[in-house]
């Protein structure tokens, strides 16, 4: 059943209004929502008690410091939840929750999950540097879904093909063709059960809503074939490729970032990468001098092939990245092909084995035998 909460334009206060409620019927336990840092700067994904947060709440922010699907299968790769908790996800992330269901990583026992239309974010520091600067980035944003203005978002934002959640949120807060109003939309029965004591109106029409929304996807398809075949032409080749990595230096933020490298025991952390000093400097003989760090490619390449099957494209490897390598359309890319050649999609169906948990004695045959 999809729901209309009259809002005035005030999307983000309903939404406060209807999770503290959430809170106050004692149909959640706790809720992990974006809340705003006490320096006012920034917002991170905080798991709430005291419903008095709920008033620094922001489940629409545009900014993505972190992935909360990555948060929850922390807090729940042991043992789940005992009390209901509420987390919200936009829809990037909720394709990486799916995953790590899959792998095992996160028990989603208890869980309700609250998906959010997302027009997109700004760069963390972007974000950063307009609260500082006074700019205030959440009423610019409203600005920009209004206008249909995603000219400042990230690139991967604004290539992303999937800015409403997939079925798998339990409840969807919408703004897409709600005329400023919010839309609550149940899409299981865990999430028709907490909407249905509410008394909500029915949204009624949701044809604006499935227009906007195909509209967006198809430009975004079409800014992103452009983003590809330039991605191809850079890093076609050993050459090229060394030259797009150029200035990593071995720092690993991406792959301590990326919601899908969740191993214990990773191969880049291991003594497999300790030399002796000989080492180096038979290298040096054999090739005139050695590039330090080394194995940044390496590095690159293993990532890709663990992951890439996985790979929704969220950008938080580019995010973390301190030489503002272009990470994420490399690995989305990457990622693409690699999804199509085993039929796969992240997120699309939590029964869908992921590749790499899966074995055929037929497949690839394209490849030769």
């Amino acid at each position: 059943m999809n729901y209309r909460v009259k809002a005035n334009r005030d999307i983000v206060g309903k939404a406060r209004e209807f999770f503290t409620d959430l809170l106050d019927k004692k149909l959640l336990d706790g809720i992990i929502v974006p809340l705003e840092l006490p320096s006012g700067k920034s917002y991170f994904p905080t798991l709430v008690k005291d419903k008095k947060l709920i008033e620094r709440a922001n489940p629409f922010v545009p900014v993505f410091q972190v992935s909360v699907a990555t948060q929850v299968s922390k807090m729940t790769r042991l043992s789940p939840f005992e009390g209901k908790i509420g987390v919200v996800m936009r829809p990037c992330d909720l394709r990486n929750y799916v995953e790590l269901i899959k792998f095992n990583q996160i028990d989603p026992t208890n869980l309700v999950i609250f998906g959010v239309d997302c027009y997109g974010v700004f760069d963390p520091n972007r974000f950063k540097d307009m609260a500082v600067s006074g700019e205030k980035p959440a009423d610019k944003y409203w600005d920009m879904v209004e206008k249909d203005d995603e000219s400042e978002l990230r690139r991967a934002c604004r290539s992303c093909t999937t800015p409403v959640p997939n079925r798998y949120a339990d409840v969807v807060l919408g703004y897409f063709g709600s005329s400023g109003d919010l839309l609550l939309m149940a899409q299981t029965e865990k999430g028709e059960e907490i909407l249905s004591g509410f008394g909500f109106e029915e949204a009624g029409s949701l044809d604006e809503r499935e227009k906007i929304v195909s509209s967006i996807k198809e430009r975004r398809a079409s800014f992103w074939e452009k983003v590809k075949e330039e991605t191809r032409k850079e890093t076609s080749g050993v050459d090229n490729l060394l030259a797009f990595l150029g200035n990593c230096i071995d720092c690993h933020n991406c792959k301590d970032q990326c919601p899908i490298c969740f191993c214990k025991e990773c191969f880049w952390e291991s003594p497999t990468f300790e030399f002796q000093s000989s080492d180096y400097m038979d290298w040096a003989n054999k090739r005139g001098g050695v590039r330090l760090p080394t194995d940044t490619l390496f590095f690159h390449l293993g990532r890709l092939a663990h992951m890439s099957s996985s790979c929704t494209g969220c950008g938080l490897c580019e995010d973390a990245c301190p030489r503002e390598i272009e990470l994420q359309r490399l690995f989305k890319m990457v990622g693409e092909n690699v999804q199509k050649a085993f039929d796969y999609e992240p997120g699309r169906d939590i029964e869908e084995r992921p590749p790499l948990t899966t074995f055929k004695e037929e497949e690839l045959l394209e490849l030769g035998e």
